[in-house]
Parts: C-alpha cells; structure tokens; sequence
C-alpha cells in the first residue's frame, strides 16, 4: 500500500503540472501546511504520512491535485502491524512533516541507536498566563546497552514554527554540547554530554530544561514521540491561575495500533496528570481546549 501511495501521489502531481513550492503554498492558505521536503519524501516512498496533522493536509491535498475524496488517504490503509521482532519506526515516520530536521537529528546521532534504553520519562510543561509555553522540564532513566556510552541526542519542537526555538539547558547529570536548528522548522535538535562514558548495564538518571523565550509558542497540547517501548511515561503539566482550560484530554497513536482518547481531570493546583506504563513506539500527549473569550 505505501508503493501504491507514492505512485499515486506523484502520478497526480505531475498530471496536475504543479510545482511543489505552488502545492506547498497552497497547503499553507488552507491552513493544512506540510514543507516541500516533506512532499518529496511522500511522492518517492522514503516515508509515508502517519500524524494527524499529516493526514489532515491529505485531505486538502487531494482538492489540490483534483482528486477525488480518498484517493491519497485510502491508499494508505492501515498501519503494518510490527511484531516483537520487527524493527522499531524510524525518525521519518514519527516525524514525517520535518524530514530535514529528521536528517540533521540522526546525523548528530552518529547512528541509528544511541545504545541507550529508556526506562522513564517524565515531562513537566510550564504554561503562562496568556496561554503560552513557557518551559518544559525533564527527566530521563535511561540503562547504557554497551561499555562507553557518553552522550545522548534530544529534539524539541514548537507548534508555531514561527517562534523561537527552546534554548535546551543541561541540569543534572548531563551538559549540552552541540546545537543546531533548520530555519523555520520551530525544532532544536541538541547534544547532551555525560559526565563519564557508561559501563554497559549501567544506569543513569538526567535532568534537562527546554526554555523558550518571547514571543511565547501558543500552548494547546504537548506530546512525546518515541521509537521505543518504555516502562512508565509521566507528563505534567502546569497551568497559570489566570488561565486555565475548560477540558483536558489525553491521547497515543502507537505506531502498531489504534489511536485512544481519554478525558483528562484537573487536579486542583491548576494542572493535569498523565501516566502510562508500557507504552509503545508511537505518540502519546496530552491537549487542552481553552475557554472562548479573550485572553
């Protein structure tokens, strides 16, 4: 079904004779927008759309391209179902809209794996009083798969690529090295640094802070992308007194199956909660409706 995605796309773009900075264009006006990159991963089958972002612009993308409803999305089928031995999702899939932030990630990986496990996570979210992301702070278990393991890679990214990007500061346990940014793309892609190489089997606990600075990204969800199961997944986030959504709710989309969606509580210092154990390669967050009156 991907092979019968690609060729269909690119059969219907060069039929349409549209550039792809025209359909790109396009794709912004109607509020569905998608980079040109992205457009030439989907149309040669290096990746394939799997966000519901992604498959939002498909829909705008088939009026685009004149055709008619279904005839991108319903060559998608479902997902394959990846058993315990298959290979985890790449980068690509869990970012299919940034496939050049993607590249510049893995290259300052050095390699596909890290050679770390991640055991947990915990994310704390900071949002201020007009709404907006102010920080987000988190904690990582991770267990070193081999003798010498010294570093590790994060990506962070913003909703409104037109904000700043998250200056990434190194708490506990880690330093960052290098950093580096694709123009518009709203992501940071950072290098944490170890205070010493690991001995296989080893554990280590790290504790880093993404700052953003004004103007503020717009916050209404937050969301992490892994490629690899972990134990236990915990997401916090902190609202100001002075603005506080009417609904919460939490959702995944694992790469292997169905997409859920739970309501969420506030709990009564103004924040929410989330707690996964065992979750799956995929994405699991948290988003939030904010009252209809001004800020």
């Amino acid at each position: 079904m991907h092979d019968a995605f690609a060729s269909t796309l690119r059969e219907a773009i060069d039929q349409r004779g549209l550039g792809l900075g025209r359909i790109v264009a396009r794709l912004e006006e109607a509020g569905t927008p998608v980079s040109a990159a992205t457009l030439s991963y989907w149309q040669s089958g290096r990746s394939r759309p799997g966000r519901r972002t992604s498959l939002d612009c498909l829909h705008t993308l088939e009026k685009v391209l004149d055709l008619p409803p279904g005839g991108l999305t319903g060559q998608l089928g479902r997902p394959a179902t990846r058993g315990r031995n298959q290979q985890p999702p790449t980068w690509v899939e869990l970012w299919d809209e940034v496939p050049e932030v993607v590249s510049a990630f893995e290259a300052m990986r050095g390699k596909s794996e890290d050679h770390l496990t991640r055991i947990s996570y915990h994310d704390r979210v900071r949002v201020g009083p007009d709404r907006t992301e102010r920080g987000t702070w988190t904690r990582q278990v991770m267990r070193s798969e081999r003798d010498g393991v010294d570093r590790f890679v994060v990506m962070h990214g913003n909703d409104d690529a037109s904000c700043p990007v998250s200056e990434v500061v190194g708490l506990t346990r880690c330093r960052v090295g290098h950093s580096s940014s694709q123009p518009g793309s709203g992501i940071v892609t950072s290098e944490l640094l170890l205070p010493r190489p690991l001995r296989r089997g080893e554990f280590v606990a790290v504790e880093y802070e993404c700052v953003q600075a004004p103007p503020y990204p717009p916050a209404d969800r937050y969301e992490r992308r892994r490629r690899m199961p972990n134990r236990q997944y915990q997401l916090e986030v902190i609202f100001d007194p002075a603005a506080r959504p009417v609904r919460c709710e939490s959702y995944t989309q694992p790469i292997d199956g169905e997409p859920t969606i739970e309501p969420l509580p506030l709990d009564p210092e103004h924040g929410l909660l989330l707690v996964e154990i065992d979750g799956r390669p995929g994405i699991v967050g948290a988003r939030w409706e904010w009252p209809e009156d001004s800020v």
